[in-house]
């Protein structure tokens, strides 16, 4: 008898890049992540942020984390202290959120009480809000 554990061709491929298109700060977390992909991920979307809170701009920011599976339940508590980063959070405008669609999403979406952070399951949408909030 063979027992498999789950499907991985379903998982989406690792992304852990971070872009800059303006004043909008893009970065992917998405794939199979560990904590070392964590600390990597961070080490750039830092850098980037650091630049401009060095000059004194303010950004917009994406975070792509639609087909985000952590390896194990760590990963998650890593990914938190690391953007859940007082710096980082004061000098951005607006924040969105892309999500698989689902009951976490939603309820992010219910419990919301900042108007400068949005939860989607569509990368259009996140790019239009984002684009259309005032900075």
């Amino acid at each position: 008898m063979i027992v498999t554990k789950g499907d991985d061709s379903k998982l989406s491929k690792q992304n852990i890049s971070t872009t800059v298109s303006g004043d909008l700060i893009v970065t992917h977390l998405i794939g199979k992540i560990k904590t070392d992909d964590v600390n990597e991920w961070f080490k750039g979307f830092e850098k980037v942020c650091q630049q401009f809170i060095s000059e004194g701009r303010k950004y917009k920011l994406l975070i792509d984390r639609k087909g985000y599976t952590p390896d194990h339940f760590s990963v998650q508590k890593a990914w938190k202290d690391k953007f859940f980063n007082e710096n980082i959070l004061n000098h951005s405008k607006a924040i969105a959120f892309l999500l698989e669609e689902g009951e976490i999403m939603n309820y992010l979406q219910q419990s919301n009480t900042k108007e400068s952070v949005n939860f989607f399951d569509n990368y259009e949408q996140a790019l239009i809000w984002l684009n259309e909030y005032p900075i």
